[in-house]
């Protein structure tokens, strides 16, 4: 079986591009690669949860579970600039893209941390997510 998204260090061969996340009301340029969820496009049920959710808590702290390289962190860091926004994953390169694309951004009220480094005493206003579902039913369930 080959491997997958949610490994924590991908071993496929880098092969870095550049994706558009194009919202009514914002757009990122944001770098991905292999090894991570979606290298080749936002995914289409990202889009369509950034596209109809409505609008994040202005404070408080804001989690995105799974965040790969970070369309949705980001979104909430420029939707709300008053948030912390944390990104959290079981995958070093989405995290270190994820990073990447927020300094890019200008962005400096978002953090990207492995899943296990979070801080149980933190209490999230919302929770934004696409999750995993290949990683299988039990598992997802357990994220969640």
């Amino acid at each position: 079986m080959g491997e997958h998204y949610f490994a924590e260090r991908p071993g496929t061969a880098s092969r870095r591009r550049t994706v558009d996340l194009v919202l009514p009301d914002l757009h990122l340029r944001l770098d991905t690669d292999s090894g991570v969820f979606s290298p080749d496009r936002v995914d289409p049920g990202t889009r369509v949860l950034l596209e109809t959710v409505p609008p994040p808590p202005r404070h408080g702290d804001l989690l995105d579970l799974g965040c790969g390289y970070g369309p949705i962190a980001l979104t909430l860091a420029k939707r709300s600039p008053q948030a912390k926004v944390w990104g959290v994953d079981v995958n070093q390169r989405a995290l270190d893209l994820a990073e990447s694309n927020a300094n890019a951004a200008d962005l400096d009220n978002v953090r990207f941390i492995l899943a296990d480094d979070l801080d149980p005493r933190l209490r999230f206003a919302a929770i934004w997510s696409n999750p995993p579902i290949r990683i299988g039913k039990a598992a997802l369930h357990d994220l969640l």
